[in-house]
């Protein structure tokens, strides 16, 4: 008779998790069958145990940097001089970049001299029209007298008008040479290419001696990144984002280290779907991605996903931006409850049931209320008492003696 331990080793073969607990309980009801008679099918059973269970849903985000600015050029021209490359640390203010300034420089002197020839016309314009308005109390006083005609004092009165109109173009032209001073000086520092923050250079796409154009769009010079903090923009499916919230908890790994698993937290949960936060949304799209148990969010054509996004420390520089994680976040967690085999509840039309082996050995159909599930295991909310032993298969005569035939001797030969 092969004994039990012959038919373990038989059934070491690789099995998914969710089939170990029954290849255990087939071998160990094998043995027990051979010493049974032919006339009853042999019932496998586990227990119904109390314990903890938790609902989590696996999706893979992409790693970011929390703070990443592109630092671009305002004004066109050869880039004459970087002073930084990738991997390069910076602080706030550090020169990055210089832009040939001889234009810049040329119209800033321009418009000074500009604005010192309308300054010169403006006090000369001043004078006249202080020259202007004497006259014109003059001629006020001497036709009130009678001393002066009608037509001379009209003449200074027009004289007065002119003389402020002239002035008043004037000013106007100083104000606005004066701005375009300023922004004249502006655009010369706009040639020196600064760090808007301190951090990591990850990016420069330029190089020496190359022209940008900043008439249509900014082009990128630079780009600097804070490491110190980086996000991980997890994909949730449509059908998995009502269960995930802000402030749950998460664990993840990345590709190069699968064995350490570390801990966040979900920060936020974008209100729109991927492609509208990544700025690609144009239709909406349909797509239904159902959960139970331990459920999983990945990439599809079809598929609508929405980002969460979660705020880690990288101090010890373990994340680099574009790596992959693998994220499992606990949704929901019940501890101290009724948990039974997922693979003894069967559905029917009036609802979900499992059958129990009772003390008697007779098999009993019962109706349960079932609750949160692993994948594994399956929460029990009614319908079922602690200990109740619940059937996760069963072998008949024939699929017995078919194994022992397929399978022949075991490892030490026949018994």
């Amino acid at each position: 008779m092969t004994d039990w331990k012959t038919l373990l080793q038989r059934y070491r073969k690789p099995l998914p998790a969710f089939l170990a607990l029954t290849a255990l309980l087939l071998a160990a009801g094998l043995w027990w069958w051979t010493g049974r008679g032919s006339g009853e099918p042999f019932y496998l059973t586990e227990p119904v145990r109390r314990g903890d269970i938790s609902h989590t849903i696996s999706a893979t985000g992409e790693v970011k940097a929390a703070h990443l600015v592109t630092v671009g050029a305002q004004v066109s021209g050869q880039i004459t001089r970087l002073h930084v490359n990738v991997g390069q640390q910076v602080l706030k203010g550090d020169l990055l970049a210089e832009i040939n300034s001889t234009k810049q420089k040329n119209q800033l002197e321009t418009d000074r001299a500009r604005l010192q020839s309308y300054q010169a016309q403006l006090e000369s314009k001043t004078i006249s029209l202080r020259v202007a308005e004497r006259q014109y109390k003059r001629e006020k006083n001497l036709h009130a007298g009678d001393a002066a005609s009608r037509e001379d004092l009209e003449n200074a009165e027009t004289a007065l008008a002119l003389a402020k109109a002239e002035v008043a173009a004037l000013e106007a032209q100083v104000r606005e040479t004066t701005l375009a001073v300023d922004t004249d000086a502006e655009n010369l520092g706009y040639t020196r290419i600064t760090a808007p923050l301190d951090g990591t250079v990850v990016s420069v796409p330029v190089d020496e001696g190359q022209t940008v154009n900043a008439a249509q769009t900014t082009p990128t010079i630079v780009q600097i990144a804070d490491l110190n903090k980086m996000e991980i923009w997890l994909e949730i499916s449509e059908g998995d984002i009502p269960s995930v919230s802000p402030g749950m908890e998460m664990s993840y790994t990345i590709l190069g280290e699968p064995d350490t698993r570390r801990t966040a937290v979900i920060d936020s949960i974008d209100p729109g779907l991927t492609t509208l936060s990544d700025g690609s949304y144009e239709t909406s799209s349909s797509g239904v991605s159902g959960s139970s148990g331990s459920s999983s969010s990945s990439s599809s054509d079809t598929a609508v996903y929405y980002y969460a996004r979660a705020v880690v420390d990288n101090n010890d520089a373990h994340l680099h931006i574009g790596m992959t994680a693998q994220a499992s976040i606990t949704a929901a967690t019940h501890k101290g409850v009724l948990l039974a085999p997922l693979l003894a509840v069967e559905n029917a039309a009036g609802g979900r049931f499992v059958r129990v082996l009772d003390a008697d050995g007779k098999v009993q159909t019962r109706p349960v209320t079932t609750g949160l599930t692993d994948g594994v295991r399956v929460e029990i909310r009614s319908g079922l008492e602690n200990g109740a032993k619940v059937i996760v298969g069963e072998l008949t005569q024939a699929q017995v003696e078919a194994s022992e035939q397929r399978r022949g001797p075991g490892p030490g030969g026949p018994h």
